[in-house]
């Protein structure tokens, strides 16, 4: 059952988020300031955190910086009635994946948690680096480790959930830059209005609610290396200003006057058709040659068949582990069956079947019925992310059908969540 942990001192939202979630089929806990959080996390780990921003002892963005600090991957939500810009620009970059303004409501509320626990399902919920052994993979990695000495934008171009971020860690490592920050950057959540302060912060007045000075990324990144992860889902009026301080190397935060000088590392990644996203318009030519000074292939893992069965065997080991299993090994037909299986979604499939069938695993070994693998959508019945009336009426027909449940019309589209809220910004949908 999903545990979920509620840091809320106004004790009638939170026996209001406690029956919804309890009525979700979730098991939910609730303190009241950030002491007793503390407390709670360091006794037990949970699915989601939830919490107000502002609580008798303190911000709630305490928990979160300690969330980063310990490298858990554990999804934090703020709510607040302060819900101005600088609090949800400050958040995003500290990596909360939602901010939700008070009062706050249970649909949105459970849509914007249930996203957060697919993110993490996708992701394997961890970024504990696994070992590829195909002659393919080794071959990036060493065309990785030769690049990284210099000083070059790379592109990172494969499949979601092939480990491309692990390939970036690479590139920062065996760097000149090891020794300064690596800030990862999530394009998904940047929107065209908070762009400029993200990236390079903000000065006290700049606009209402920016009562203090703010930094950006590129300043939490200097003298390091500033990952673009899935640099294709950046909005065209982001990637206007990111070209100009790519072309310059020098910014002004947003309200200043002052030019700031910088000394970053751009490394990009994409699961996208860069070319075919600049023929369309989405993507700019010139951002694109200034990110893409090397390109790197991260081989998809039904290309490499040769790492299912000892990424099969690590994964086994992590999860006893973390599930306190002591699940022997693979039959022979579950390897079999490892072995025969396409492998659209990756390494990220790959560690979610091995997870699914240890928790079902009573003992012994994991035989072919434990190996659960779910059908891949067809693209056709995907929507082509093109700017056309077509396309408005495709959406709007998708939000009717699935009642304006925006999690529902994403999937009935074919598109993520993040990429429909900015079609239906272009389009003034609401």
């Amino acid at each position: 059952m999903t545990r979920i942990l509620i840091i809320e001192d106004d004790t009638i939202l939170s026996r209001l988020v406690v029956n919804w979630l309890e009525e979700a089929g979730m098991k939910p806990e609730c303190v009241t300031s950030i002491r007793e959080g503390f407390t709670r996390l360091n006794k037990a780990d949970y699915d989601l955190i939830l919490s107000d921003l502002r609580l008798p002892d303190g911000s709630g963005i305490k928990i979160l910086d300690w969330i980063n600090e310990n490298r858990k991957q554990t999804p934090f939500i703020i709510m607040t009635k302060y819900g101005d810009v600088p609090t949800a620009v400050d958040a995003v970059k500290r990596g909360a994946v939602e901010f939700i303004e008070k009062p706050v409501h249970d649909i949105p509320l459970l849509e914007a948690i249930q996203k957060a626990l697919d993110e993490r399902a996708k992701n394997g919920g961890d970024t504990k680096i696994i070992k590829r052994v195909s002659k393919a993979y080794q071959q990036l990695v060493e065309k990785a480790e030769l690049v990284a000495g210099y000083d070059l934008s790379v592109m990172i171009r494969g499949e979601s959930g092939a480990g491309k971020e692990h390939i970036a860690h690479i590139l920062h490592n065996k760097s000149t830059r090891r020794n300064k920050p690596f800030v990862k950057v999530d394009c998904a959540t940047i929107t065209k209005d908070l762009a400029p302060s993200i990236l390079f912060g903000h000065e006290k007045g700049a606009f209402t609610g920016a009562d203090t000075n703010a930094t950006g990324l590129f300043h939490e990144a200097e003298g390091g290396t500033l990952y673009f992860d899935e640099i294709g889902n950046l909005p065209i009026e982001a990637q206007q200003v990111l070209l100009r301080v790519l072309q310059e190397r020098k910014y002004i935060p947003l309200g200043g006057t002052k030019e700031v000088s910088c000394d970053v590392r751009v490394i990009a990644a994409t699961n996208e058709d860069i070319e075919k996203a600049v023929n369309e318009g989405r993507f700019r030519f010139d951002l694109w040659q200034r990110v893409d000074e090397y390109t790197l292939e991260v081989p998809s893992l039904g290309d490499c068949p040769e790492d299912v069965l000892p990424l099969a065997e690590e994964l086994l080991k992590r999860f006893n582990t973390e599930f306190h299993k002591s699940v022997e090994g693979f039959s022979d037909e579950a390897r079999e069956k490892l072995q025969s299986h396409s492998w659209p979604g990756n390494i990220r499939e790959l560690k979610n079947v091995i997870r699914c069938a240890i928790v079902e695993n009573t003992g012994g070994l994991i035989d072919a019925g434990h190996l659960k693998f779910k059908a891949v959508p067809q693209k056709e019945n995907t929507l082509a992310l093109k700017d056309d009336e077509e396309e408005r009426h495709k959406i709007e027909q998708a939000l009717q059908k699935a009642g304006h449940n925006l999690t529902k019309a994403s999937e009935i589209l074919g598109i993520s969540r993040p990429t429909l809220y900015k079609k239906m910004e272009a389009y003034s949908l609401k």
